[in-house]
């Protein structure tokens, strides 16, 4: 018989294998699904034990981060520090210092030196030519000579140009466009994350050349950046005017000479909470915490005005500052400051089915569910509240995680046995790692929805948390009877018959019924075991006194090879997803 030898582990010092065989037979009898994963998991535990080699670490720069790399950018996210508002609009940065020539100007665009004008003479005289402008300033054209163009308007210049054309030949029209424009060079310094000498075309602004250095480094100002010209500033730029105010009127286009001082940050403070965009953000010496949060886009729908905190480090003394919203412009503001504004915590909650009035609901934290099920307009005639189902999400996430622990140990376990004893293995367990492995794990939380009993003992309601969702069905005439039965399916319910009524009217348990194990899970959630030493009775049972309540679900599992302690443990989150699923779809109308 052919066997699957396996790699299981690798020593760093000395090469040696320890093989581990699977019978072929073996894992032709799992369920597909199953077999890939014994598969996967012995081939990962062999890769997991081979001998790792570190590579050396290397620096990523801005260049490295492409806009396509996104698991990159989202695993650089969980690692990188607190950035000041404005620094993402930098993240990229230029790579080489070649310079974008695409024409994209309107009338006030300056000719100088470098510029191509086209004119194209339509008329008595006809003709299409192009023009560089010269040192001195002109361009020449044919027939009417030179013409002075340096220092104007790309409007003023087609202006002088129909002009002359009007005055050379009669008859004759001209029009003018700019078909190249001139390299400029620039110098990007002072606190600039790359800064150096940039070649820019002729149409470029301060936001460009800051752009192609990569914006500002981390003691860099996005407040004050000072353009240069002739040993004289000539204009300020501050990025807040753009990013947050949309102000794109730039003054001054650049000219070759020209340089851009990048000057050191003024007061970088940070508001945490009860605003819509918090974050790190760099004030002015004249500006006040309320130019804070109109930066922040203003408060929060949830902001509570009346708890506003100012942390503060001072001569090495940590301070806790209570400020009043009313004189917030009145406090000096300090270079590391932060601003807590408190927010009103609200839990959102659903809760659809049988109440007067479902739908997703907005509550402060602390309500209980039996105040939402008034607030939704209490039940209506035909809700089943013992049926009520509260779906918690910590809860889901546990569940899932415990099911997933709970399929990984027992995917070891058969690894292992069918190893060390092959053809030993229980077949049958394929069939119930398969079934759990397709569950539908559910974050069922047992609670009372009888608002009597909760009147009479405050202490059965329960609390509720974010995104909590309630389910209350309407009432169902049904039993459900799944597994290991003759005929399976829904049994109509009557009053004060127990599991011996519905097991006969099902048609008895088959030969392959697990009768030690069998579960009742009843509307409310709860799980009982009911046991029994024969297939063919259950009267004289000691458990056969067992309630049995409309909506309730009897499973019989099906004979296993492992212990039946080991099934239970194995089947019992099974069957609380089939609870959940057969409940909600029996019991629910179109709701």
């Amino acid at each position: 018989m052919k066997k699957i030898t396996l790699l299981l582990l690798m020593a760093m010092t000395t090469t040696f294998a320890v093989s581990q065989e699977l019978d072929d037979d073996f894992l032709d009898s799992l369920p597909e699904s199953i077999k890939d994963d014994v598969l996967d998991k012995v081939k990962i535990k062999g890769d997991i034990d081979k001998p790792v080699y570190r590579n050396a670490s290397t620096k990523i720069d801005k260049e490295s981060l492409s806009l396509d790399d996104e698991e990159y950018a989202n695993q650089k996210q969980s690692f990188e520090k607190p950035r000041v508002f404005g620094e993402k609009f930098f993240d990229t940065i230029q790579t080489s210092f070649m310079p974008i020539n695409e024409p994209n100007l309107d009338a006030s665009y300056i000719l100088d030196f470098g510029d191509v004008l086209e004119v194209q003479l339509i008329g008595q005289e006809s003709s299409n030519e192009t023009y560089p402008v010269r040192r001195d300033g002109s361009i020449n054209i044919s027939d009417i000579g030179k013409v002075f163009v340096s220092g104007l308007s790309l409007g003023d210049a087609g202006y002088l140009i129909k002009a002359r054309v009007k005055d050379t030949f009669i008859g004759t029209m001209a029009f003018v466009s700019l078909s190249n424009i001139r390299d400029i060079g620039i110098l990007v310094s002072g606190n600039a994350y790359n800064p150096g000498i940039y070649t820019l075309n002729g149409n470029s602004n301060m936001l460009h050349a800051l752009t192609m250095a990569g914006g500002m480094d981390e003691i860099g100002s996005y407040r004050e950046i000072s353009l240069i010209r002739d040993n004289e500033v000539i204009q300020n730029l501050d990025v807040y005017d753009v990013l947050i105010y949309g102000k794109s009127n730039f003054n001054s286009r650049l000219r070759s000479g020209d340089s851009i001082l990048v000057k050191p940050a003024k007061k970088i403070v940070s508001i945490e909470s009860g605003v819509l965009r918090p974050g790190i953000y760099e004030l002015k010496e004249n500006e006040t915490f309320s130019n804070l949060i109109d930066f922040a886009n203003g408060l929060h729908p949830n902001a509570d005005i009346d708890n506003i905190i100012l942390k503060r480090a001072e001569r090495g003394i940590s301070k806790v500052i209570n400020i009043d919203y009313s004189k917030l412009q009145d406090y000096e503001v300090k270079r590391g400051d932060s601003l807590f504004i408190r927010e009103y915590k609200f839990n959102t909650i659903s809760i659809k089915g049988a109440v007067k009035n479902p739908g997703t609901y907005v509550l402060p934290l602390g309500t209980k569910l039996s105040e939402l099920i008034i607030t939704a307009g209490g039940y209506e005639d035909s809700a089943y509240p013992f049926g009520g189902f509260l779906n918690n999400q910590k809860s889901l996430e546990i569940n899932e995680e415990s099911k997933e622990r709970l399929y990984d140990k027992f995917l070891n376990n058969i690894i292992r046995t069918a190893a060390m004893a092959p053809g030993g293995a229980s077949n049958s367990l394929g069939l119930v790692l398969k079934q759990l492995k397709d569950s539908n794990i559910s974050g069922r939380v047992i609670a009372e929805f009888d608002l009597d009993l909760i009147k009479a003992n405050p202490s059965m309601d329960t609390i509720l948390e974010d995104k909590d969702e309630i389910l209350v069905p309407n009432i169902t005439q049904q039993v459900f009877i799944q597994g290991e039965v003759s005929n399976p399916g829904a049994i109509r319910y009557s009053e004060g018959k127990n599991i011996d009524f519905y097991i006969k009217r099902s048609g008895g348990v088959l030969d392959t019924a697990e009768t030690k194990t069998i579960f009742i899970i009843h509307p409310n959630g709860e799980t009982e075991n009911f046991s029994s030493n024969s297939k063919l009775s259950f009267v004289n049972n000691s458990n056969k006194d067992i309630l049995i309540y409309p909506g309730s679900i009897i499973y019989v599992p099906k004979t296993l090879n492992p212990p039946a302690t080991q099934v239970a443990a194995i089947w019992a989150p099974i069957i609380s997803s089939i609870a959940l699923s057969l409940t909600s779809l029996s019991v629910l109308n179109n709701n």
